[in-house]
């Protein structure tokens, strides 16, 4: 019998994509990632920093010898900075919630955020509003490439796909790149901020995840596959 599901697009970063798609379990998936990940050298002096600020798993991949106290905006990244040996707490949740944890703990700085090139939630820029000793490196480039040949194919094809997008940035390049479109695609995004990039796009069947996380994006987006 045919296979009559929707079909998840992740455009996520590779590694990212193929991680979400187990989670999601026995659905169909194409991945085609807008973004590939090239770190950068780390040219900073730790010396005098009493913590350091993490918005990504990449930004703990960029400091791998790091021993520093690690904030972390996510269960994900701060389990990654844990294997790397640092003593992370994490937020829980998006930027905000990082920065709430930062100033709530009244944690002293200088504090180092290490980040993409391309960041969002300027996370920097609320806390040294906030009078926090904080400076900024950039650990890795987010590099944008096109969907590939099967991303084109399905999505010019007629049947309901489900697209997940989890950055403004990423939502930015979807809609600049994509072509023809004749499948039915249902948007899901991780946040309002990204539901605001798609604004003025074609696409209007847009679901918010309930929460800035994965566990909220495998929830709506199953939803969207009962709907």
């Amino acid at each position: 019998m045919p296979d009559n599901r929707p079909t998840i697009l992740l455009t996520r970063p590779q590694a990212q994509s193929e991680r979400f798609a187990q989670a999601l379990g026995d659905v169909p998936v194409v991945i085609s990632p807008l973004m590939r990940i090239e770190m950068q050298p780390l040219d900073v002096d730790l010396t005098g920093y009493r913590g350091l600020v993490f918005t990504s798993e990449n930004g703990v991949r960029a400091c791998p010898d790091c021993t520093l106290p690690a904030y972390c905006v996510g269960d994900r990244t701060a389990q990654a900075a844990r294997a790397a040996g640092m003593r992370a707490v994490s937020a829980k949740g998006s930027a905000d919630d990082l920065v709430r944890l930062i100033t709530d703990r009244a944690i002293e700085g200088p504090l180092l955020h290490i980040r993409g090139e391309h960041a969002r939630g300027d996370v920097a820029g609320k806390l040294r509003s906030l009078g926090l000793r904080l400076d900024e490196v950039v650990g890795y480039r987010q590099v944008a490439q096109p969907l590939n040949q099967q991303a084109s194919k399905l999505l010019g094809g007629e049947s309901i796909v489900i697209l997940p997008l989890f950055s403004p940035r990423t939502a930015r390049l979807f809609v600049a790149d994509v072509g023809r479109i004749n499948a039915h695609v249902r948007v899901v995004v991780i946040s309002e901020a990204v539901k605001e990039a798609l604004s003025g796009s074609v696409f209007d069947d847009i679901t918010v995840s309930a929460t800035p996380d994965a566990k909220g994006m495998i929830a709506a987006i199953q939803g969207r596959i009962d709907a």
